[in-house]
This record gives C-alpha cells, sequence and structure tokens, in this order.
C-alpha cells in the first residue's frame, strides 16, 4: 500500500444494524521523522446499559468464589505434596542448595563469607555497646540471626545481624526499663562494687538490660510472624521512601549523640526526657572541658584511618578485588597497641573488658515487661522489616532474581523469636555489609553460613582477645559506618525540587525523630505521612472540561485555551475519590462551578409557590401560578473565565455565573443549562456517604429540571452505586462509557425536546 492510500475497516454486530464503526487509517503525516497516524470512528453513541447489552461479555470478569468454594478447593490441595510444598517454601535452603553452581559460586562465596564474618566482629561488639548492652551479647546476635537466616531467607546478598537503627531502639528501651548505667567492666570475677555482683564481668544490671533487650527481641519476632503469616507483607508500602530515609537520616543523628561521649572519654547523665537529642548535647558541651585526651587522640586517629580506607574503597572499588577491611585492620592494631601500651593501666582508657566465652544457657524473655514495651516491638518489628526488605529487593531487582516478602517476615519473624531465648536483641540487615558482600562476591546464603564460623570461632576461642579493645575505637566503627546514611541530609533539595509535600515529610519526620526520640518519632513521621494523603484527597484538584474543537478529547478549560465548553452543559472533574471525608468539599466546587445550589433554587421556588398560594387566596382568586413566575435554572448563564486566578485549596475558578434570576421573557436566555456530566475516572471507590451525596444531587438537580450523568465509572464503583439502589434513582440511562456519549446524549435530547416545544406550539397555533 502506497503512502498515500487508504485502508478502510468496517465492523458491524450481528446483534444490531444500527451500530457500525467504522476505523479509517488515512494518510500519514511525516514531520521531523515523526510518524502522525489519523483515525475517524463513526458510532452510535451509547449509554452503559446499551453498551453492554450490545457487546455483551466484552469485559465481563468470572464471579468470584465463595468461602466454601475456596475452603473445599484448600482441603482437596491437602496433600503430601502440599506439605512437601509448604516445607520446601518455609526452608529455601532446599531449594537453592540444589541449584548451586559449585565451580561458580564456591570462591566467591567462600572469601566473601570469610571477610563478612571477620567484619561482623568489631561492628557486633560496636552495636551491642550501642543498645547498652555487653559486647559479647553482639556476638551472640550475629550467631544466632545470620544462621537461622541462611536457612529460611530467599534474598542471596543481605547480610542480617546488628544494626545501628535496631540498636538504637533498643537502648531506648534498655535505659527507660533499666536507667542505672552500665559500670565499667574490669573488675575480677566475683567481685563487688557497691550493692552490684559481678560474674564473669557481667552485673546484675546488665542482666537486666539483656531480660529487657531479649523480651523486645521476642515481641518483634512474633509480629513479624503473625505478619508473615498472615500475608501482611504490604504493612511496610506505608513508609514511604522520604519517610525511611529522614527517620534513618535522625536515628544516625541520634547514634552519632550517643558515641560522641565514648569518643571524647567522658561521663554524662543520659536521659529520655523530650527533647533528649538536645538535651544529651548540652550535656556534653557541659562536660568539653572534661575530655579525656588520651581517648580523643585514639578516636581522631581511628575516625582518620576509618574515613581514608573508606575513600579508598569507594574510589578504587573497580579495581580492588576485595574491599579493604579498615575496621578489622584498627582493631587489630588497636588491640596490640592497647595490649603492649596498657592503655588501661597507665592512661586510664575505657576498655571492652573481660568477655566470656561459649554460649549462655537458655534464657525465657522477661513476660512481666511485655504489655509496657509492644508498642517499642511493633515499631522494632516493621522498621527492621522495611530496611530489611528494601535491601533485598534492591539486590534482587539489580541481579536478575526474586523474594518473597512475606516468607522473609518469616525468616526475620524467626531470626528475632528463637534468639531471643538466647540473650540476644533485634537486629536486621546493615547496608555495609550487604556492600561488602556484594563487592567480595558473595552469590547466595552460603556466605552467611560461612560467615557464623567465623563468629563461631571467636565465640568460642577468640573472646578474650578483644579484652584490651579500647571502647572509643567501637565508638569510631559506629560513628564512621554512618557516614552513608548521614549523606541523605543531601537528599533535601532534590525532593523539594520534586515534590513540597514530600519534602515537609521528610524535614517532620526529621525533626520528630530529633525531638521526640525514635520510636514515637518514627509514629509521629507515619501519622504526618498519612495526614498529607488525607488532606490531599479531602481538597483535590477539581477541573470544568471543554472539548477540544474537532475532536472527542476533552481537557481542563483552564489549562486548554482551546478546550471550550458546549452550551448548556456542564463537565465536571474531581480528582479524588468520593468519601465521607471530602464530599462536602466535592459540593462545595460542584455548585461553585455551576453558580448555584440546587437546594437553594428548590427552597426559593417553595417560597415563591407558598407566596403565590396564599396571594391568590387572600383574592379569591383560583388561577394556578403561572411556572414562569418561579425561579426558571434554564435562565442560568454559563461562561467559562479562563483569566481568573485560582481559588483557595488549588482548585481554579472556572465559571463565573449571572445569579437565578426570575424572569418573564424566555428568549432572553443565552445559554440554556440543562445537563451536568461527572467524570468519575478518579473514583476508584465511593463510601456510603458518597453514593448518598450522589443520590442527592441527583434528586435535586432532577427536581429543577438538570439531567445529572456519570461517565467513566469503574466496575467496582458501580456495583456500589448498584448496592446504594442509585439507579433506581437516576434511571439506566444516566451511565455512559466515554464524556463524548454523554454529551452527543444530551445534545440529541435537546434537540427532540426543541422538536416536541415547536410541533406543540404548532399545533396551539392551529
Amino acid at each position: 500500500m502506497g503512502e498515500n492510500d487508504c485502508e478502510e475497516l468496517l465492523l458491524s454486530t450481528e446483534e444490531s444494524q444500527t451500530t457500525e464503526i467504522r476505523q479509517k487509517l488515512l494518510p500519514k503525516r511525516q514531520t521531523n521523522n515523526d510518524v502522525t497516524y489519523r483515525y475517524v470512528i463513526d458510532r452510535a453513541a451509547r449509554s452503559v446499559p446499551d453498551f453492554e447489552k450490545e457487546f455483551s461479555g466484552v469485559e465481563k470478569l468470572p464471579p468470584s468464589p465463595s468461602m466454601r468454594d475456596r475452603a473445599r478447593k484448600c482441603a482437596k490441595g491437602c496433600n503430601k505434596n502440599c506439605f512437601m510444598d509448604v516445607l520446601v517454601g518455609l526452608f529455601p535452603i532446599f531449594t537453592w542448595m540444589r541449584h548451586y553452581k559449585v565451580r561458580k559460586w564456591l570462591a566467591g562465596d567462600l572469601v566473601s563469607g570469610i571477610t563478612v564474618g571477620v567484619v561482623h566482629i568489631p561492628q557486633s561488639m560496636a552495636f551491642s555497646l550501642l543498645a547498652g548492652l555487653p559486647p559479647v551479647y553482639g556476638l551472640y546476635t550475629s550467631f544466632y540471626t545470620v544462621l537461622l537466616y541462611s536457612f529460611m531467607g530467599t534474598s542471596r546478598h543481605i547480610s542480617v545481624g546488628t544494626f545501628a537503627v535496631t540498636s538504637l531502639l533498643t537502648q531506648s528501651v534498655v535505659v527507660r526499663l533499666v536507667p542505672e548505667p552500665i559500670p565499667i567492666m574490669n573488675v575480677t570475677a566475683g567481685a563487688t562494687v557497691g550493692n552490684e555482683t559481678f560474674v564473669n564481668g557481667i552485673s546484675d544490671i546488665e542482666l537486666r538490660k539483656v531480660g529487657v533487650a531479649a523480651s523486645v527481641m521476642f515481641l518483634m519476632g512474633v509480629f513479624q510472624l503473625v505478619f508473615g503469616i498472615f500475608r501482611l507483607g504490604f504493612i511496610t508500602t506505608y513508609l514511604s521512601e522520604p519517610l525511611v530515609q529522614a527517620f534513618t537520616t535522625g536515628a544516625a543523628l541520634q547514634v552519632v549523640t550517643s558515641q560522641t561521649p565514648s569518643i571524647l572519654g567522658i561521663t554524662i547523665k543520659s536521659t529520655t526526657a523530650i527533647p533528649a537529642f538536645f538535651r544529651n548535647w548540652i550535656e556534653i558541651f557541659r562536660n568539653l572541658p572534661n575530655t579525656h585526651i588520651p581517648t580523643l587522640i585514639i578516636s581522631i586517629i581511628c575516625i582518620l584511618l576509618l574515613v581514608a580506607g573508606r575513600e579508598i574503597n569507594l574510589r578504587f572499588k573497580e579495581k580492588l578485588k576485595i574491599p579493604l577491611p579498615t575496621e578489622v585492620i584498627i582493631v587489630v592494631i588497636a588491640i596490640l597497641a592497647s595490649t603492649f601500651g596498657k592503655f588501661q593501666e597507665i592512661f586510664q582508657i575505657r576498655v571492652v573488658g573481660p568477655i566470656p566465652t561459649g554460649f549462655p544457657a537458655p534464657m525465657l524473655p522477661d513476660f512481666s515487661i511485655m504489655g509496657s514495651i509492644i508498642g517499642d516491638g511493633f515499631a522494632l518489628a516493621v522498621v527492621g522489616f522495611a530496611i530489611s526488605v528494601s535491601l533485598s529487593k534492591m539486590y534482587a531487582q539489580k541481579y536478575g532474581y526474586s523474594i518473597d516478602s512475606n516468607q522473609e517476615l518469616i525468616a526475620y519473624g524467626v531470626s528475632n523469636a528463637i534468639p531471643s531465648f538466647f540473650r540476644c536483641f533485634p537486629n536486621a540487615a546493615a547496608l555495609a555489609r550487604c556492600v561488602i558482600q556484594e563487592n567480595t562476591g558473595g552469590n547466595t546464603q552460603l556466605v552467611g553460613l560461612i560467615s557464623v564460623v567465623i563468629v563461631l570461632v571467636t565465640i568460642l576461642v577468640l573472646g578474650p582477645v578483644f579484652q584490651p579493645l579500647p571502647r572509643s575505637v567501637l565508638g569510631c566503627i559506629i560513628v564512621v559506618g554512618l557516614v552513608g546514611i548521614l549523606k541523605q541530609l543531601s537528599l533535601l533539595k532534590p525532593t523539594f525540587k520534586m515534590s513540597r509535600i514530600d519534602c515537609l515529610v521528610w524535614v517532620v519526620t526529621l525533626f520528630s525523630v530529633l525531638l521526640l526520640g525514635v520510636d514515637l518519632g518514627l509514629l509521629a513521621g507515619v501519622v504526618f505521612s498519612m495526614l498529607t494523603i488525607i488532606l490531599r484527597t479531602q481538597r483535590p484538584r477539581c477541573e470544568v472540561l471543554g472539548n477540544i474543537a474537532g475532536t472527542d478529547v476533552y481537557r481542563s478549560c483552564h489549562g486548554y485555551a482551546s478546550a471550550q465548553p458546549h452550551n448548556g452543559i456542564l463537565i465536571f472533574k474531581f480528582h479524588s475519590i468520593l468519601y465521607y471525608a471530602n464530599k462536602d468539599y466535592f459540593k462545595q466546587k460542584l455548585f461553585f462551578a455551576t453558580g448555584f445550589d440546587p437546594e437553594v433554587i428548590i427552597h426559593q421556588r417553595k417560597k415563591e409557590a407558598d407566596a403565590a398560594e396564599s396571594q391568590n387566596e387572600s383574592s379569591n382568586c383560583c388561577r394556578s401560578v403561572p411556572w414562569k413566575k418561579k425561579t426558571d435554572i434554564s435562565s442560568i448563564k454559563v461562561d467559562v473565565d479562563l483569566s481568573s486566578p485560582a481559588t483557595s485549596g488549588g482548585s481554579p475558578s472556572f465559571l463565573q455565573q449571572s445569579h437565578p434570576t426570575c424572569t418573564d421573557d424566555v428568549a432572553t436566555r443565552t445559554e440554556l443549562f440543562h445537563t451536568l456530566i461527572i467524570d468519575c475516572s478518579s473514583f476508584s471507590f465511593i463510601d456510603l456517604v458518597g453514593i448518598k451525596t450522589l443520590n442527592a444531587l441527583c434528586k435535586n438537580y432532577r427536581e429543577i429540571g438538570v439531567d445529572m450523568l456519570l461517565v467513566n465509572v469503574s466496575n467496582d464503583v458501580k456495583k456500589s452505586l448498584v448496592a446504594g439502589s442509585y439507579f433506581e434513582t437516576a434511571g439506566e440511562n444516566c451511565e455512559f462509557p466515554t464524556i463524548h456519549d454523554a454529551v452527543l446524549h444530551a445534545k440529541f435530547k435537546q434537540v427532540c425536546l426543541s422538536q416536541s416545544k415547536e410541533e406543540t406550539s404548532f399545533d396551539s397555533n392551529q
């Protein structure tokens, strides 16, 4: 077919000879290498009932099965194979081990497992101190959680274990319930200091702190298990990206605040009173004259080396086969220097202290405090899962495999619930270790099993080696490890450019975390984020649509100069769902667009009728009140004002109407307002109040002689309208598949009415 040839496609239905759809493919137009196709459609305008009768079955969905049918299907599927599928689903290790590529993956997993395992040691001890616990409990946490997740997790590249944010949340609970400070860990076994007894360097107060941490970890695991069993992984979708960024940044600032005293070698009176962040910084500045100089020197050296190592890994990422384990190198150097330099004896530098070897006996969580920490457990469950699953999805998308969010919830739940009986504290995936695992060639969950072996050797044999390690070194490792999170502050400016509301969520969440603490700050951020959504649905943008000349396209009269309204027809679009919270705003903007409230017109007509009836009774006149004496809605003039400024709430002032007046001269009417069309394409659902609102509007407009038509109604909204008996009030032909169908119907109806009036007038004259 040549370029200037035309092709005509005629589609006709056998059920109705009156419906024809002709689609003509007209000559192509080439402009700047762009090919434009033109089409012409010729069909009869249809209401939705007529459309469904003619094209029945095109968009019909199968009926949803009943609960009984679902139960029967589930019962039939329960067999031996079903049990095995569930078992394999709960333990993905049986799946990926069968498909493990030894030659391709083993070398990378081995190197990555050893590297990550070595990094686990200093980080776990540091984050244990951050949680307000002795360092050894971080090693226990890294062992049990990583072991369990390796069997049950579906992500190949995340490294679970101790993490700064979860440790900080744990610290807030521990400090609140056990506010006594942790004593220095340099006493001999069995000795006493004050009223506290120490066994293997662990005091009674520290055991109480461990009990609180284990209890909140148990609750965290239970919540995550419940979420996974009932497939509630979607809960984390309520944590938007700006909210998570602001929360983690605020938590990182809280972590830096908590570690600053150990870096400076000072002791402050820690407080949990609001605002703890600023109170702690006031205490830090007050105690600056008491800075321990040897500790400060060690901290400065460690920070410089850690930052240098971090920059080397970032700049030479492609050239380095294995990232430089700066943390491990610094820990080894610090241990050697502290041992041979006798830092504790000569310079009074605080060190890690005795680390017992072996595993402690299992211990039940303290169920007596569960009621007071249930909120903290829920917050930890949501935050831990949100951080971990976001990292899992990121790596899954990058390497082309899928993860199961609900199975991940179960894996996280088990990794928190079971270790809580072995004196561990809440955990999550850590971004720094995930990056190390990826860069060192990790391919599968085998990396976790190998790293567990390194941690196990440390717990059983190498624990006492870390006794002379200065605590300030661990504080420096924590602070420098948070540099990547603190850099998220630079995202504030681009967020403001893209969305001011999201930027406001960012700022409010950040300051909420700093002012109220990590737990209450997260709650405040989530509530504020939800409020922004509610407010945007309460006061959405509203438009009056006009027709682009020569097309069936309808656009905003305010945004398109070529969009012109049809005479006597108003097309109103509400850019939100219609529900109880915004029904008043919907009516307000609709009445503003039309220029009148139909209830006012009805009330005014009743008053005129009553006044006329009283006048007739007083004059003993029995004549009827003429129609022209009533307020005639058809005398309203509708003009589109494109130059009017936006009204409050972001809704432009589209229309200026003359007020309804009582006029006797119908010939003076310039334009007749006879049809209101509501575009429902933005209605994803409608509640009972919304249905009642549409019902009332339809009755009122019909009473004053205005037809109200709905277009672009979704199946779910239509079901709600049918259940609410809307179509019994409005009639079957009040719904149309497109705006253009409704406009043509309104025009055709007015033409028929005009012809009928002319025929009636002609007959009366005869």
